[in-house]
C-alpha cells in the first residue's frame, strides 16, 4: 500500500499563487480564496460559502452563558501583543503530514527537539547521520502535546493527519521505517510493511489542540490555558467532554509551537474525520460559539480562519 496515496487538500489561501503546489502532491493546489473579515484580498466574487463538507460562516455568536472566565481578556506584555483584526486567512502552514506527539506534560524547551528524547530530535538525527533525507517538495510538521504518553518510556505516541490515524506506541527504534514509511515518499516503499509491525487504529476522537508553548513564546503561555479550561468547561456542560472510561468524545490539548504567535490563541481543530481547521486570535468569547459551530454544526467561522486541511 502507498502510504502517499489519496493526500489531496483543498486549503483556504487568499495570498498563495495558483501556480503554488501542494507539500506531498503532483498537481498545482486548488486555491479556494476567503473574503470578508480576515482576509487581505478584496473579492473579484461572492465570498465562498463552503469547503468541502463545511460551511462557512461570517461571524461567531456570542456565549450563551459564563462560565466565571467567558469574558476574560488575555493580558499580554506590552512588547509581546497579537495582530487584533489582522487579516489570517493564509497564515497557516501548508504541510503533507502533521503529528502529535503525546508527552504528558506541556513544560517543553523552546525547541521541542532539544528534548534528546522527543521525536523531532530523532527526525533530526536520523537526517544528520542517518541518511535519510527530507523530499524538498513535501513537508511535514511535528507538534507535541500533553496528552498522555504510552508507558512504555522507549516510545511514542503519535496522532497522524491528515491519515486520521493513531499509533499508540511506536518504538524509539522504529524511529527510522516510521520516518520512511510516512515522512519521506520517495522512501516509503522500504518501510513496506510498517503497519503490520505496530498498533494503528483510526483517530477517531476529535482533538482540539491549543499553542500553549510557553517558553516559545508568552503569548500563547498566557492564553492557551485559559482556552484549554474554557473549552472543557463548555464541552463538558455539553457532554462532549473526552471521558477516558468510554473512550468518546472531544480530547483538549495544550500543544507546542504550530506557527503564528502574533495570532495567538492558536487553535487547531482535528475533526475525526482528517480534516483539520486553524484558528488564530482565539480568546475565551469564542469557545462557546466555536465549539457550536465547527464542532457541532460542522461550520467554519471565517473572521478566526487561518486555513487548514480539507480533504476532497
Amino acid at each position: 500500500m502507498n502510504s502517499f496515496r489519496g493526500i489531496r487538500r483543498l486549503v483556504a489561501a487568499t495570498s498563495l499563487p495558483s501556480s503554488r503546489r501542494f507539500a506531498g502532491t503532483s498537481s498545482p493546489r486548488q486555491r479556494i480564496p476567503i473574503f470578508g473579515p480576515g482576509s487581505n484580498t478584496e473579492p473579484s466574487a461572492a465570498p465562498e460559502t463552503r469547503l468541502g463538507q463545511y460551511e462557512i460562516v461570517d461571524s461567531c455568536p456570542e456565549p450563551d452563558f459564563d462560565t466565571g472566565c467567558t469574558f476574560c481578556q488575555p493580558e499580554f506584555p506590552p512588547d509581546l501583543q497579537v495582530k487584533s483584526g489582522a487579516p489570517l486567512a493564509g497564515t497557516a502552514p501548508s504541510v503533507g503530514r502533521h503529528l502529535l506527539v503525546s508527552t504528558g506534560h506541556s513544560e517543553w524547551p523552546n525547541k521541542t527537539e532539544l528534548d534528546p528524547a522527543s521525536l523531532e530530535a530523532k527526525l533530526r538525527d536520523l537526517q544528520r547521520t542517518g541518511g535519510i533525507r527530507r523530499d524538498p517538495d513535501f513537508n511535514y510538521l511535528v507538534t507535541s502535546t500533553d496528552l498522555a504518553p504510552p508507558e512504555d518510556k522507549d516510545s511514542w505516541s503519535i496522532h497522524m493527519y491528515p491519515d486520521n490515524l493513531y499509533f499508540p506506541r511506536v518504538p524509539f527504534a522504529k524511529a527510522d521505517a516510521f520516518m520512511k514509511r510516512y515522512l519521506v515518499p520517495s522512501r516509503a516503499q522500504e518501510a513496506e510493511g510498517f503497519e503490520e509491525e505496530v498498533e494503528v487504529r483510526k483517530a477517531e476522537n476529535p482533538i482540539i489542540a491549543i499553542c500553549g508553548h510557553t517558553s516559545r513564546d508568552m503569548r500563547c503561555g498566557i492564553v492557551g490555558p485559559m482556552l484549554k479550561a474554557e473549552f472543557e468547561q463548555v464541552l463538558g456542560a455539553k457532554g462532549l467532554l473526552y471521558d477516558s472510561t468510554t473512550d468518546k468524545g472531544v480530547k483538549v490539548a495544550i500543544v507546542s509551537h504550530v506557527g503564528g504567535h502574533v495570532y495567538a490563541g492558536n487553535v487547531i481543530i482535528f475533526d475525526g474525520r482528517g480534516n483539520s481547521i486553524w484558528y488564530g486570535l482565539v480568546q475565551p468569547k469564542h469557545v462557546q460559539g466555536i465549539v457550536k459551530q465547527t464542532i457541532e454544526r460542522k461550520q467554519i467561522i471565517r473572521p478566526l480562519y487561518r486555513g487548514g486541511t480539507i480533504l476532497d
